[in-house]
C-alpha cells in the first residue's frame, strides 16, 4: 500500500484536469432505412433519448457528444453505456462494479479497496483524471477521491480514446462519466430497502414529479449501513440529491442542483503476506477476509458535496446557448494503520527466518486531512446548418476548470502485528515519529473549443474538434513551491460511413495531452505536458429497428513524455518515456425477441513500454493482454415479470509491477455473477450475488517501503498481496409507484 500511496500522491501534482466538451452527432437508424441526421434537442426531448434502452441496450450517448444525444451506432468513438437496470441486475454497488463488463476496462488494479473507485482504460490507469459527472471532472487530488452512489444515477458511460479535444487534459485511455437523475415532468416514486451476505441495511427513496406546468422537482436520498468482506469493517453513508428543472417554453431549461454524501468507511486495503496468498506458507493461508491492519485504527471519513446548474436556451435565429456550472468540495480524514510489509517472527527473538513462514507485519500509520475545491464553468453556442447536400451542427464555446485542495498528511511507525495471535506492539528501538508533509495545489484550466458534425449525403458523417487550453499549475510541498505554465491544442477527426443494412464502418486520429508531471528536467525547468496520438478503426452492426448493437475497435495510442529520474538529481526528470498501447475491442449488447439479452465483450490489449531506461518491452502494469466478460439475462415469456441473469468476467494474467517482476506475476481468474428479479404491481425484487464461487484471487502484489525496517528480515519474502472482492449477494426490494 506504501507504493500505492505514492502512486496516488504523485497523482495528487500530475493531475489531468478538463471540461466536457462533445459534438452532436449522428442519429440513430430508422425503419425502413438509415437516418443519420443529427439530433439536436434539449429537456425532456433529449431526456426521452437517451433513456431510449431496449433490455441491456442503449440508443445514444452524450458523454462523446458534448452533452448532446450521439447514436451509439454511427458515431466515429467507441462509447459504451451501463444501463440502470444493468446496474440493478448485476448489483453493482460501486462505479468500478459497473463498469467491470466494459470492454477496454480492468478494475481492481489494486485490489479491493472501497475508499476508490480504481480502473484502467486502454491500459492508462483512469481513476485519477477519468472520473466524470454529468459532463464535468471530479479529479482525484492527493488522497481525496470521489466515490460515486449507484442508486442516485440513471446511466453511466464509457468513453474509450482520447478525449483532449472535447475535455481537455486527460489520461488517453478514456473516461467513464455518470449521468445524475434529473427531475422529469411524470410523476413517480421509488422507495428500496436493500442488504446484502455482509449485513446491514440501507434505505433509499427517489421521488419525481410535476410541480405545476413549468416545474419539476426531484430528491434522491439513501442511507444505512453496510458490512463488508471483513469482520472488523462496517461502511456507512447517507446520501441527499434534490434538483430542480424549470421549462417555461420549449425553448428554454433550467435545473438547479446539488449533491450531499457523508461516508464513514472503515480501511478495506488489505495486503496479507504473499507467502499465505500467492505463495506456499508453512503456517497456513491467509485468505481474502483476513484483516492484517490495525482494526481499533482504520477510521475514514469523507464528506462530498457540491452545487450547478445546467441552463439551455435555443434563440429564435437558430442559435442554441448552453450553460453549465458546479462548485463541488470534497472533506477527507483518515486515521489508519496498514500492513506494509511482512517477515517471519522467529527473528524477534533473535532467532534466523524460518523460509516462507511469515507471520508479522510491520503496521504503517496513515493519517491524512484534506479538503478539495473544484469548480467547473462551461459556455458554448450551438448552430444547425443545412446547405443541402451537407448537413449538421457545430458548437463553439470556451470552459474553464479550477480545482484546489489544502492536504496535510503523515506517515509513521505504527507497531508491529503478530497476525496468528492479533497482537501489536512497538518493537524499541524502531523510530515512531510520523514523516509529515504539508501540500496546497491549485490548478486551473481555460479551453476554447470548436466541434463539428456534418452529415454528407445520406450516409456519411464526419466528426471533427479543434481545442486549445492554457494550464496553471500552482503547487507547494513542506514550504516548497513550484509553478508551471502550459498550453496545448488537442484535435480529433472522425468519419463514419453508414450502409442501409445497419453496418457501419469508421475511423478516427486523435491528438492529444495529459498535465505535466511533477518535478523538474535537468536544467531546473518545470516538466512539459505528456502528449499522446492515436488512431482507430471499427465496425458496426445494429439491426434495423432495434438498439441492440454489435461492434468491433481497432486502437493504438502511443503515449510520450512520460518521466524517467536522473540519477543523483532527486525530483530531477527526463521526459524521454514512451508508451504504446494497441488492441482490439469486441463488443455485443443484443436483445432477442425471445427475452434473451446478450451482454458480451472481449479486450486485446498489447501495452508495452517502449522507451525506458530501465523496463523498456516491458507489459504495462496490471494490465491484461486478455480479458473477456459475458452476461446473459432471460425475461421468463410464461412469467412476467421473471427476469434470470448470469454472467462471467475474465481477467488475464499480467504484471503487477512495470518491472514485470516475475514473482509478482498475477494469475488468470474467472469470476462468476447471478442475479434473479421478480416484477408485480410495482414492486420489484432482486437478488444478485458477484463472485459467486467466491473465488479467491490475488489481484495486486507489492513489496512495500518498510521492507528493510526489520532488522534480519529477508527482504525477498516480505512481500504483499491484495485480493480481489470475495462473494457478495445482494437482495433489494423496491415499490415503484
Amino acid at each position: 500500500m506504501a507504493n500505492k500511496n505514492k502512486i496516488l500522491e504523485t497523482g495528487s501534482l500530475i493531475v489531468a484536469v478538463g471540461l466536457a466538451a462533445q459534438p452532436a452527432l449522428a442519429q440513430d437508424t430508422a425503419e425502413p432505412a438509415v437516418d443519420i441526421g443529427t439530433i439536436v434537442v434539449t429537456g425532456d426531448d433529449d431526456r426521452d433519448v437517451l433513456q431510449d434502452v431496449d433490455g441491456l441496450a442503449a440508443k445514444a450517448a452524450s458523454t462523446g457528444t458534448r452533452g448532446l444525444p450521439g447514436d451509439l451506432a454511427t458515431t466515429p468513438r467507441s462509447v459504451s453505456v451501463v444501463t440502470e437496470r444493468q446496474i440493478q441486475d448485476q448489483g453493482a454497488r460501486s462505479l468500478e462494479d459497473a463498469i467491470a463488463y466494459t470492454p477496454g476496462v480492468t478494475t481492481q488494479t489494486f485490489g479491493l479497496d472501497s475508499r476508490y473507485d480504481q480502473f484502467a482504460i486502454r491500459g492508462f490507469d483512469a481513476q485519477v483524471s477519468g472520473n466524470y459527472r454529468d459532463g464535468m471532472p471530479l479529479r482525484l487530488y492527493g488522497w481525496g477521491a470521489w466515490r460515486t452512489e449507484t442508486f442516485g444515477v440513471e446511466r453511466i458511460e464509457v468513453l474509450r480514446g482520447p478525449t483532449a479535444s472535447l475535455y481537455g487534459a486527460n489520461e488517453p485511455g478514456g473516461l467513464v462519466n455518470s449521468v445524475t437523475k434529473r427531475p422529469t415532468f411524470d410523476d413517480a416514486t421509488e422507495v428500496m430497502a436493500r442488504t446484502s451476505s455482509h449485513g446491514g441495511l440501507e434505505l433509499g427513496v427517489d421521488d419525481t414529479g410535476i410541480l405545476n406546468d413549468t416545474l419539476a422537482y426531484r430528491f434522491v436520498a439513501l442511507g444505512g449501513r453496510q458490512g463488508t468482506q471483513f469482520d472488523d469493517v462496517d461502511e456507512s453513508r447517507l446520501y441527499l440529491a434534490p434538483s430542480i428543472t424549470w421549462a417555461p417554453t420549449d425553448q428554454t431549461n433550467l435545473t438547479l442542483f446539488a449533491q450531499y454524501q457523508q461516508d464513514n468507511v472503515g480501511d478495506t486495503y488489505v495486503l496479507v503476506p504473499q507467502y499465505g496468498s500467492q505463495l506456499p506458507n508453512p503456517l497456513g493461508t491467509y485468505g481474502p477476509d483476513f484483516y492484517s491492519n490495525n482494526p481499533n485504527r482504520n477510521d475514514i471519513s469523507t464528506t462530498q458535496s457540491y452545487l450547478g446548474y445546467e441552463f439551455d436556451h435555443e434563440f429564435d435565429s437558430g442559435l442554441t446557448l448552453r450553460s453549465r456550472a458546479r462548485f463541488a468540495r470534497n472533506e477527507w480524514t483518515n486515521e489508519t494503520a496498514y500492513a506494509d510489509s511482512f517477515f517471519s517472527s522467529t527473528i524477534l527473538a533473535g532467532f534466523p527466518p524460518i523460509s516462507g513462514a511469515i507471520d508479522a507485519a510491520t503496521l504503517v500509520n496513515f493519517d491524512v486531512d484534506q479538503i478539495t475545491r473544484q469548480t467547473t464553468f462551461d459556455n458554448a453556442l450551438l448552430k444547425e446548418f443545412n446547405t443541402g447536400t451537407v448537413s449538421g451542427t457545430v458548437l463553439g464555446g470556451v470552459d474553464y476548470y479550477r480545482g484546489e485542495y489544502d492536504n496535510t498528511y503523515g506517515f509513521g511507525y505504527g507497531g508491529t502485528h503478530l497476525l496468528q495471535t492479533g497482537q501489536i506492539f512497538p518493537l524499541p528501538g524502531v523510530p515512531t515519529t510520523p514523516r509529515v508533509t504539508q501540500e496546497t495545489q491549485d490548478v486551473s484550466q481555460t479551453g476554447l473549443y470548436v466541434l463539428g458534425n456534418f452529415e454528407i449525403g445520406e450516409n456519411i458523417v464526419v466528426d471533427a474538434g479543434l481545442r486549445h487550453d492554457w494550464v496553471n499549475i500552482d503547487a507547494t510541498r513542506n514550504g516548497l513551491s513550484q509553478s508551471n505554465d502550459k498550453s496545448y491544442t488537442s484535435g480529433n477527426l472522425g468519419a463514419s460511413y453508414n450502409f442501409t443494412n445497419g453496418v457501419t464502418v469508421y475511423g478516427a486520429l486523435s491528438r492529444s495531452f495529459n498535465l505535466p508531471p511533477a518535478g523538474i528536467d535537468g536544467t531546473g525547468k518545470p516538466l512539459d505536458v505528456e502528449e499522446a496520438n492515436s488512431y482507430e478503426l471499427g465496425a458496426r452492426f445494429r439491426p434495423l429497428g432495434k438498439n441492440s448493437l454489435i461492434g468491433l475497435a481497432l486502437f493504438n495510442i502511443e503515449k510520450k513524455n512520460t518521466i524517467q529520474p536522473i540519477a543523483g538529481f532527486p525530483g530531477a526528470f527526463e521526459q524521454v518515456g514512451e508508451v504504446r498501447s494497441r488492441g482490439i475491442e469486441l463488443e455485443a449488447n443484443y436483445a432477442f425477441d425471445n427475452g434473451v439479452s446478450v451482454l458480451g465483450s472481449y479486450t486485446y490489449i498489447d501495452g508495452e513500454i517502449t522507451q525506458d531506461a530501465a523496463n523498456q518491452g516491458n507489459q504495462l502494469a496490471r494490465i491484461p493482454k486478455n480479458a473477456a466478460a459475458l452476461w446473459l439475462a432471460y425475461d421468463v415469456q410464461t412469467v412476467p415479470g421473471l427476469r434470470f441473469g448470469a454472467g462471467a468476467r475474465y481477467t488475464g494474467s499480467r504484471y503487477s509491477d512495470s518491472a514485470n517482476t516475475e514473482a509478482f506475476k498475477l494469475d488468470a481468474v474467472t469470476v462468476f455473477d447471478a442475479s434473479v428479479t421478480y416484477e408485480k404491481n410495482g414492486w420489484v425484487g432482486t437478488l444478485a450475488a458477484r463472485n459467486l464461487g467466491d473465488k479467491e484471487y490475488v489481484t495486486y502484489c507489492q513489496i512495500g517501503s518498510t521492507a528493510a525496517l526489520i532488522p534480519g528480515a529477508n527482504v525477498a519474502q516480505a512481500g504483499g498481496c491484495a485480493y480481489g472482492a470475495g462473494r457478495t449477494i445482494e437482495l433489494t426490494l423496491s415499490r415503484r409507484f
